[in-house]
């Protein structure tokens, strides 16, 4: 059940499964950690996780669930000391490789992680399991087409590769090609069962009886013993797009797009559990905590016409709240939590700098939540370029770390720390492209921290901000619970 998604169902029967011995006690312990990491509870899933090392320090799934959940939690360290014990128990694994790949793509090191995919994709090609390690770190990395072209390359050439089609048709029905999902699906779950791998076939048996309802697949016949029909050309995500929505000071700004708020429609990742009613489109943004875990700091354009609003931190927590200001003036709005959060979990009052032009900067927030999923943030490198922004304009500056719908209102940290600004928007380069003729480098902005309200009680002109330097990683490890996504319908 917890393989096919029924999360529900399979806590209900762990509640009332009681273990006869240790071998059954490890398994619990198994399906108690992929249910938690499942629903974004990463410490409780690490808890689980580590109590079935300490039983079998041998258990391959054990070792790579406590890896999962430290990366996600921000642990990298303790992470990397799991990967290696899945090395040494399987070094011919692309999910340590993965795990790896990720932590880099998470911290902002792209390269890096791209570098380490190929290193396993050149060295295991024919693989059913790298071909989907490979689509899942494609996907993670939001270039969902590749991930789609990789596994359609892969049964193309390997029909019967059934871990390959699982993987194609649940990725085909989450970005709206659901019938020809189905259809992956269910030539899935015949391989399978030819093959004699009954859990696999009772999971996508459960996982269709889940998704498959009032939905009418393309026909199929049996799967036929050597090879399986060829496969259509991936069909394009039905992804909706938000309208693109512009400041208000249009003269000077008509040519920067301020970042649309990521838009969840019927495709989005079945975790995200905000408290809203069934059936209503989600959009969703970033921000950060303050006022001592009373506050959150995002753009007005995340919230313009929201009905209700809610944040998701990156330790999994999920609480309402409710507009208390909207500047007239610049793209900033603060939200009021119904349960504020402890005081250590907010950006402290002294830890605010103006921008240095040349200083290198990190844009942490939620970019393509939608795709790469709601449980973590992730972040982008780069550095402050000019002290305004576009015509000069005082309440912005520039950047050249890389921004994406969904990272509207996070912070942009100096390296110690410090928010130097509110991401905003990118330079619309269409519009450059149809009005000037050529194609700009790839910028970015932030409003100015002293642009923000006087009620998140923040310290601006504090002659002591924080300074000592950190690692990307360890930037991100302290940051982890005070960046949020936050969320609303209209």
């Amino acid at each position: 059940m917890a393989e096919a998604g029924r999360y529900k169902d399979a806590v209900a029967l762990l509640k009332t499964f009681e273990p006869q011995d240790r071998g059954e006690e490890l398994i619990t312990f198994l399906i108690a950690g992929k249910i938690y990491l499942a629903l974004d509870r990463s410490e409780s899933a690490l808890e689980y996780y580590e109590k079935a090392f300490e039983q079998d320090i041998e258990n391959f799934e054990a070792v790579i669930g406590a890896a999962t959940a430290n990366t996600k939690l921000g642990n990298f360290k303790q992470a990397r000391q799991y990967l290696g014990i899945a090395t040494d128990m399987a070094n011919d694994s692309p999910q340590p490789v993965l795990i790896k790949a990720l932590i880099s793509l998470r911290t902002g090191k792209s390269k890096e992680a791209a570098a380490l995919m190929q290193s396993i994709v050149q060295s295991q090609p024919d693989s059913p399991e790298t071909a989907v390690t490979h689509a899942k770190f494609l996907s993670q990395a939001g270039d969902n087409f590749a991930a789609l072209r990789v596994l359609h390359a892969y049964v193309e050439k390997n029909p019967t590769a059934a871990e390959s089609k699982d993987y194609l048709g649940e990725l085909e029905f989450l970005f709206g090609n659901k019938a020809y999902g189905l259809q992956q699906k269910q030539m899935a779950f015949q391989l399978y069962d030819r093959q004699g791998n009954t859990f696999k076939r009772d999971v996508v048996a459960a996982w269709l009886d889940v998704n498959g309802r009032g939905i009418e697949p393309p026909p199929i016949s049996a799967v036929p013993k050597d090879s399986l029909p060829r496969q259509a050309t991936p069909v394009e995500p039905a992804i909706e797009k938000a309208p693109i929505q512009t400041t208000e000071k249009k003269v000077k700004q008509s040519k920067i797009n301020t970042l649309p708020s990521a838009n969840d429609k019927e495709f989005a990742p079945p975790l995200l559990r905000f408290p809203f009613p069934d059936g209503v489109t989600i959009t969703g943004g970033s921000g950060f905590i303050v006022d001592n875990g009373r506050k959150i700091v995002t753009n007005r354009h995340v919230i313009d016409g929201g009905k209700e609003f809610a944040i998701r931190t990156g330790l999994g927590e999920v609480i309402k709240a409710k507009v208390i200001y909207a500047s007239k003036s610049d793209d900033l709005a603060v939200l009021e939590l119904d349960k504020a959060l402890p005081s250590e979990r907010s950006i402290p009052a002294n830890a605010y700098s103006k921008p240095r032009v040349g200083r290198n900067v990190v844009v942490m927030g939620y970019p393509l939540w939608y795709i790469l999923g709601q449980g973590s943030p992730s972040l982008t490198n780069g550095m402050v370029s000019k002290r305004t922004g576009m015509g000069d304009d005082q309440g912005t500056f520039q950047l050249t770390a890389k921004v994406n719908k969904g990272n509207s209102g996070g912070p942009v940290f100096d390296m110690a720390g410090n928010v130097v600004g509110i991401t905003v928007g990118k330079l619309d380069i269409k519009k450059i492209q149809d009005e000037e003729g050529f194609i700009p480098e790839d910028v970015n902005f932030a409003i100015h921290v002293d642009r923000l309200p006087s009620l998140i009680n923040a310290a601006f002109d504090s002659k002591e901000p924080n300074s000592i330097e950190l690692t990307t990683e360890e930037l991100y490890q302290v940051m982890l619970g005070k960046v949020v996504m936050v969320a609303t319908y209209k």
